[in-house]
């Protein structure tokens, strides 16, 4: 090997040791992420099925059910620590950095321009914080990047055990869209890409054969898909079956769900939320994104099956941004399985860049002052005060000084009508003013107060949208039944939750109970004012 080769070896790891650096110090960050309200909700569920309850039927969300399972799954290896989702989270995104060195090597013959895209991917979802991690969209992004990788999978060899092999990947391809879709449904649009793909590939194979052999051959992979989603599918069937809540997931998912998300869709504007959804996707969460795929399609390819990839990766990501039009919220978690994607392709365009410009010192120059340009005119952080940097500094000064620590998290993890100070201090009234057999009710939408307080909701119903929904006013004689037959020791009540886009008007829960004469008679008759905290009244019973 000649001293350029063994230079450019050196500035090649250098480059991809910064990388992963850059990659374990985000994932660090992530681990210490407490709870939003979404991840709140979702552990008080996970909560119930550990007590041997159901989502839908025993605690109430209108959230797809996967994340459900993937929550019980963190607290069972962890416990109900805010920071076990987190460590899960983090571990599933250091394997997605090892899928897109797969797919990278494949693709575009070089793993190491993976290990940039995988650096952009965990740097942009580290970015969108606390709120809006530990999503559906978060943990199915890592399954569709590994079902891309099970897609991919060629045998070296035509014998048997390859090809048995070569089933099983299929199979997991499957499966693993099978349980993206289930935990948000339009991330299971990649299946019928790489279906589609596979069956090409087969067909390609068996250019010489018959036509029958030939349509055999493609039908193979297709089935094959088909059996691992099915097999998913009927496992999480099978398991509300058991638990008799087959009936509450249908009239949660299928006659709930529609109507929330119509409040934000319109036909008309259905053009607009395409452009809008992809203007986002490519600009307004990473400079970087928008700048590494423009790289990527100016400079001459890497490998041979480069745009066999980039068609691949494109129609799995238009089928998830349709998703995301179609919602019409476009809140910052809705692109979390998206932006990965992205991230893949722009990290091959900066190998490509770094492969020509790492030649000279001057060139090592260049690309470092371009990564720095783009990894600092856009970022992911949202609707928070601080820079995602800054909140990173000030995690690291709460970790070195212990006393520092309550008062930096106050901070951090407040945002909007949410106050993480507020919702500890009320889950620490519940633990001194209630046993730990007591049930509690929140009307309000702050239902991680449960998990704070380890306190079991008097009602399947851990927050009140469904009561204060414009289209849903029927579930309210279910949760009088509930709070009526086992009336709750203590009922929280929250103000200045407002929330048009997800109750269809806008009253906070306190206004609410104006609508709902039964349960303000059920508060007013049965209980008395205890104490305010911050935007809740604590009521306990007379």
């Amino acid at each position: 090997m000649d001293d350029d080769a063994r230079e450019q070896r050196l500035t090649d790891r250098i480059a991809l040791g910064a990388a992963i650096a850059a990659i374990a110090f985000v994932l660090a960050n992530l681990v210490a992420y407490r709870y939003g309200r979404d991840q709140g909700i979702y552990a008080v569920v996970a909560g119930a099925m550990q007590r041997g309850g159901a989502p839908y039927k025993d605690a109430w969300d209108f959230k797809p059910p996967g994340i459900f399972f993937i929550y019980w799954l963190a607290r069972a290896l962890f416990g109900a620590s805010e920071h076990g989702v987190r460590v899960l989270e983090a571990g599933a995104l250091a394997s997605m950095c090892g899928a897109f060195a797969v797919l990278s090597r494949r693709w575009v013959g070089a793993w190491q321009a993976g290990v940039l895209g995988a650096a952009c991917a965990v740097g942009v979802h580290g970015q969108l914080e606390f709120w809006h991690t530990g999503q559906p969209e978060s943990f199915g992004g890592v399954m569709i990047a590994w079902a891309l990788v099970c897609a991919t999978y060629r045998p070296a060899s035509d014998d048997p055990r390859a090809r048995a092999k070569l089933l099983a990947a299929w199979i997991g391809c499957g499966a693993l869209y099978t349980a993206a879709a289930l935990c948000k449904p339009p991330l299971g649009g990649g299946f019928l890409v790489s279906a589609a793909f596979l069956a090409r590939e087969e067909l390609r194979l068996r250019a010489d054969e018959p036509l029958s052999a030939r349509v055999k051959a493609a039908l193979r992979p297709v089935a094959a898909l088909a059996v691992g989603g099915a097999l998913v599918l009927s496992l999480c069937l099978a398991y509300f079956a058991a638990k008799g809540a087959l009936r509450d997931l249908y009239q949660t998912l299928f006659v709930f769900t529609p109507h929330y998300t119509k409040l934000s869709f319109e036909r008309r504007w259905l053009n607009a939320y395409l452009y809008f959804t992809l203007q986002h996707f490519l600009v307004e969460y990473s400079s970087f994104i928008c700048v590494g795929v423009l790289t990527f399609l100016v400079l001459p390819p890497l490998g041979s099956r480069e745009r066999e990839g980039l068609l691949h990766l494109t129609l799995v990501a238009a089928l998830q941004l349709f998703g995301v039009a179609l919602q019409a919220k476009f809140f910052p978690y809705h692109y979390g399985a998206t932006l990965p994607l992205g991230c893949l392709v722009a990290g091959w365009g900066a190998w490509k860049l770094w492969r020509r410009l790492s030649r000279t010192s001057l060139g090592v120059v260049v690309f470092g002052v371009a990564l720095y340009w783009t990894s600092q005119g856009r970022g992911a952080t949202r609707d928070l005060e601080d820079t995602y940097w800054d909140r990173c500094r000030q995690r690291v000064a709460a970790w070195l000084d212990p006393s520092k620590r309550r008062a930096t998290e106050d901070h951090l993890y407040s945002v909007a009508d949410v106050s993480s100070g507020a919702n500890r201090d009320v889950a620490a009234w519940l633990v001194a003013h209630t046993s730990p057999d007591d049930r509690v009710y929140i009307w309000g939408f702050e239902p991680e107060i449960y998990d704070l307080s380890a306190r079991r909701p008097a009602s399947r119903y851990i927050y009140n949208v469904p009561q204060r929904a414009t289209w849903s006013t029927e579930t309210r004689a279910d949760l009088m039944a509930e709070l009526e037959h086992a009336p709750p020791a203590v009922i929280v009540v929250e103000r200045r939750d407002v929330f048009p886009v997800v109750t269809g008007n806008s009253l906070d829960s306190n206004d609410s109970m104006r609508d709902f004469p039964r349960f303000a008679r059920f508060l007013r008759d049965g209980y008395e004012q205890e104490t305010r905290i911050e935007d809740f009244d604590l009521y306990v019973r007379r």
